[in-house]
């Protein structure tokens, strides 16, 4: 094949890749821009264009290979340096993405991409005032560009600006109407500040964005929201994001029997099925990763865990509320109460459970916003050790947290080898007289058991935390205890010991 033919051969593979690529159809478009690549290994174009084409697929040591061989060929190449930058925020590295996304900008500053971004990776180094400029910046350019318009309302819900930005998220929805990622944004927005009847519509956008839609089972079922009878029929209820997500919305599942008149299966992780069960002799719960094809015959309908509230028509005022709708097994209450029992003689000790950190991720991004530096409840620990007070973790997992060295603390009781999953961990809690918490699983469950529970919240809350309110409304025993500040948290701390100490003087945890 002579240079023509092999050019005007690669510039039709290269345009079939782009067409397909703008029709969201990524893997086609990668295998024929790879056909373009064999030909042409250094065309400048392909490989920006599979660079982009491996983010969309998620391919991310891929796209960087891409965009390292472009730069190599190209060091003045835009898309390259915004690419490549793409792919390193991806990683949290975003100091580095920062400087592959002012190396962009210093070729073409107009390029309104790589000012979103940029403002993107601000925003996760909480640099507030850079990420506007760079939202501002690319507004400028670009009035209408929805990504730095989702951005900026991202930026303004992390300043407590709730209202206005409510304003940014609609106007990329008013750009783009499918925009499900403004939907969804705008939907805890919504859900953050109580409007529970506009935001639970809304936060169903999150089965079209990525990240979250890619975990939704593939069911031949139809999807149920409320509208169709379930009198008789069999419904498949899957678990979705975090476990604390599980248990919180689990509480609606008798409530399909009971009200609705449906026969439930419940697909969980395995982690949360014994516990799970004791929803109702008559859920079925299984876990969800091997959740048989066998059971689709049987199956009538389905709906993700996180709709329920929206086929029930849930309210601020009508969120099922129940002291306790979760049970510990008895054989494992009986086991964890001989476990913690007091030698005889001695003066029965106040036994508080306590968890420090979550899995280390908060909004579906590493993040250590949620957690509590363990060195602050060792502080607690040593203050109340000898007030009768007996700690006991009821987390399992420690992360990176380098200043917890178990079990070297006095007074701290670690349980890890003997909570296997989650009815474990609810036959300790059961035999507390108090949980103190990060926003996390343990806090839920306490909920759903309900004990009573000190839950600590970050600033800005979790959307399902509301804004203002200092006690759940979704478990009656619980208490919220926010932040004045982001990331300070002398105030709860002072706080949880004020209610300790009311505790063991008054038995109560109020004054």
């Amino acid at each position: 094949m002579n240079t023509d033919n092999q050019f005007e051969t690669a510039k039709e593979y290269f345009q079939v890749g782009l067409n397909y690529f703008d029709n969201g159809d990524y893997d086609r478009a990668k295998l024929s821009l790879l056909d373009a690549y064999k030909i042409m290994p250094e065309r400048p174009s392909i490989l920006a264009s599979l660079s982009a084409t491996c983010i969309q697929l998620k391919e991310w040591e891929e796209a960087k290979s891409f965009c390292r061989k472009l730069l190599k060929i190209s060091p003045e190449d835009s898309i390259g340096w915004l690419n490549l930058g793409v792919c390193t925020a991806h990683e949290n590295y975003y100091e580095l993405a920062i400087e592959y996304f002012s190396n962009c900008l210093a070729i073409d500053p107009n390029l309104v991409a790589a000012w979103s971004n940029k403002g993107h990776a601000h925003l996760e180094k909480e640099e507030f005032l850079d990420a506007n400029n760079c939202y501002i910046k690319a507004l400028k350019l670009n009035p209408k560009y929805e990504d730095a318009l989702i951005g900026l309302g991202n930026l303004l819900n992390e300043q407590k600006k709730y209202e206005d930005a409510l304003k940014y998220f609609d106007g990329a929805i008013f750009t783009n109407p499918n925009n499900y990622l403004a939907k969804w944004n705008k939907a805890l927005s919504l859900l953050r500040l109580g409007n529970f009847e506009a935001g639970w519509p809304l936060f169903e956008s999150r089965r079209h964005v990525s990240g979250m839609m890619e975990h939704m089972p593939k069911l031949d079922a139809p999807l149920w929201l409320g509208h169709q009878s379930l009198e008789g029929k069999t419904i498949y209820i899957h678990a979705e994001q975090g476990f604390g997500d599980t248990i919180q919305f689990s509480r609606y599942l008798p409530l399909l029997e009971n009200i609705k008149g449906a026969k439930v299966i419940f697909g969980a992780p395995k982690s949360l099925v014994p516990l799970m069960k004791s929803l109702s002799l008559t859920i079925k719960a299984v876990d969800q990763q091997s959740f048989s094809e066998n059971y689709h015959d049987r199956i009538d309908f389905h709906c993700p865990i996180m709709s329920l509230p929206l086929a029930f028509g849930t309210t601020l005022d009508t969120i099922p509320m129940s002291m306790r709708y979760l049970k510990t097994d008895p054989t494992k209450r009986a086991i964890w109460a001989k476990k913690l029992e007091c030698s005889k003689g001695k003066p029965t000790p106040l036994k508080i459970g306590i968890s420090w950190r979550g899995s280390g991720k908060y909004a579906n991004k590493v993040s250590e916003k949620r957690n509590v530096p363990f060195l602050l409840f060792a502080d607690l620990i040593a203050e109340l050790k000898s007030d009768g007070v007996e700690f006991h973790a009821i987390q399992t997992e420690f992360g990176s947290d380098t200043a917890f060295k178990a079990p070297s603390l006095e007074g701290l009781n670690i349980h890890t080898n003997d909570l296997i999953d989650f009815s474990d961990t609810a036959g300790l809690i059961s035999q507390l007289d108090l949980v103190i918490s990060v926003d996390t699983a343990c806090a839920h469950l306490a909920g759903a058991l309900g004990v009573a529970t000190l839950l600590l919240i970050p600033d800005p809350p979790d959307f399902m935390s509301l804004t203002e309110c200092d006690q759940s409304p979704w478990y009656p025993n619980t208490s919220l205890l926010r932040q004045d500040k982001r990331g300070d948290w002398e105030r709860p701390l002072a706080e949880v010991k004020k209610k300790i100490l009311l505790l063991i003087k008054n038995g109560s945890l109020d004054s």
